[in-house]
């Protein structure tokens, strides 16, 4: 035999002996994938992933409502059709019950269904467009949290789910209502008006001039003083922007009665973010509905709502004092033009021209105006003041800038402090102390 024919002969032997060995790995895969399959639709309570469900029923002692799908796609409450739900939510929930796994079966646990929480459960049923039904009952969570007990209809034995999985059929029916108020984008606001029955109004905006420091005034105060303040950005987030961003419906009342019962007549709170899209949020706070929780009405919403007295509290009971930075002067050297001063006796003037300045005519040091001006940026508010104890002028500021001028007036208040009265308005008052340096330092 020439080994030209060897040759050809092993090549066949080989191409059949591969062909074999490549028909058994596909018979063994065939194999594993039909064992996969079995053991799958073994752990499988509900194969209906091709199902189309529209309807979806939630059931507990309490409350039971029926959602269904409309024209627009989204789900709504049966009867109820304007209420706003979380659409996702439920969703995911049909995902589930339509193909519906466990992990854990305890044979005839229905014998004893208190051991499950599942004498006190939900119960959800998904309806599929073309009658099948998916209805199980959802008990308590594993001791280790890593899934629930569940029940399916008519089957006798208790199945535990995933943990996700159980979560997402586990929700009250009032659960997928949509507790928020009105959309605004918090990181973007144009400003928030803020009403109190029994305290200060006020309005936050943002600084036009950006931030100062870090974690001061980027937001500005204005309404509560006579002129617009710096806040402190950690103290704005834990007294007013945190608390408002976190109010949510607690209960719901959908066919509330009048504006009066619930106090929104003559409320004690009103909140009003717009942001700078345009996106507006106007939240009523009226009477206490208990000692936890009072009665809200959220604009563009229809119900009447119970939110947490905690939060609106908190804004209500806020000390706009406590959250101010506590500089009157933020802004920086060359800003200014002329600084004057007056001790009663004697006027001072310093003029700033081209970075250059000079004390009544004559030319002045650098060093003794950054010595001046630094005290002047010291002057601080060291309270609220009682315009009625303020008495006779001590020392007196003028600064003008390119928009105007502001005049501070240090008026004998007590031992300790001069009540400042910037133009025309005492609202402040100031340790003696940065004054006297101060005035030192002028003379």
């Amino acid at each position: 035999m020439s080994s030209q024919k060897r040759n050809i002969i092993i090549g066949v032997v080989l191409i059949l002996a591969a062909c074999v060995l490549l028909f058994a790995i596909k018979g063994v895969n065939a194999k594993k994938t039909t064992e996969k399959k079995t053991a799958e639709s073994q752990k499988s309570l509900y194969q209906y992933s091709d199902e189309t469900v529209n309807t979806y029923m939630i059931s507990s002692d309490s409350e039971k409502i029926t959602l269904k799908k409309g024209s627009d796609t989204n789900w709504h409450i049966d009867g109820n059709e304007n209420v706003d739900l979380i659409q996702l939510s439920i969703d995911q929930a049909v995902e589930y019950l339509k193909e519906l796994q466990y992990t854990q079966k305890i044979e005839n646990g229905s014998q004893r269904l208190a051991d499950f929480g599942l004498d006190r459960a939900i119960t959800v049923e998904a309806v599929s467009d073309s009658g099948k039904s998916m209805k199980v009952t959802v008990g308590n969570a594993t001791i280790d949290n890593s899934g629930y007990y569940i029940m399916k209809d008519g089957d006798p034995n208790v199945y535990v789910v995933d943990a996700d999985c159980g979560k997402a059929l586990s929700y009250a029916p009032s659960s997928f209502r949509n507790r928020y108020p009105q959309y605004v984008d918090y990181s973007n606001i144009d400003h928030i008006n803020i009403t109190r029955k029994n305290g200060k109004s006020f309005k936050i905006e943002p600084n036009p001039t950006g931030e100062i420091t870090d974690g001061y005034g980027e937001y500005l105060l204005t309404g509560a003083y006579s002129f617009s303040v710096p806040v402190l950005t950690d103290k704005l987030a834990d007294n007013i922007g945190g608390p408002l961003y976190e109010i949510v419906a607690a209960d719901f009342i959908d066919n509330p009665q009048s504006d009066s019962y619930y106090g929104f007549d003559d409320p004690q709170l009103v909140c009003e973010t717009v942001d700078k899209s345009g996106n507006q949020c106007t939240i009523t706070i009226g009477n206490d509905a208990d000692d936890k929780t009072v009665y809200a009405k959220f604009s563009g919403k229809d119900y009447v709502c119970t939110v947490l007295k905690e939060k609106t509290d908190k804004i209500l009971n806020t000390n706009l004092f406590d959250i101010i930075g506590k500089h009157f002067v933020n802004e920086s050297a060359d800003s200014f033009s002329r600084i004057a001063f007056s001790t009663g006796a004697s006027n001072s003037e310093i003029d700033i021209n081209n970075g250059k300045e000079t004390l009544n005519g004559k030319d002045m040091s650098s060093e003794s105006f950054k010595n001046v001006f630094t005290l002047i940026s010291n002057i601080t508010m060291d309270g609220e003041a009682d315009e009625s104890k303020a008495k006779a002028e001590v020392f007196a500021i003028t600064l003008t800038k390119a928009d105007g001028t502001d005049e501070y007036k240090f008026l004998q208040y007590d031992d300790n402090y001069y009540a400042v009265e910037r133009n025309g308005k005492t609202e402040f008052v100031t340790g003696q102390n940065n004054i006297k340096k101060l005035m030192d330092a002028v003379k």
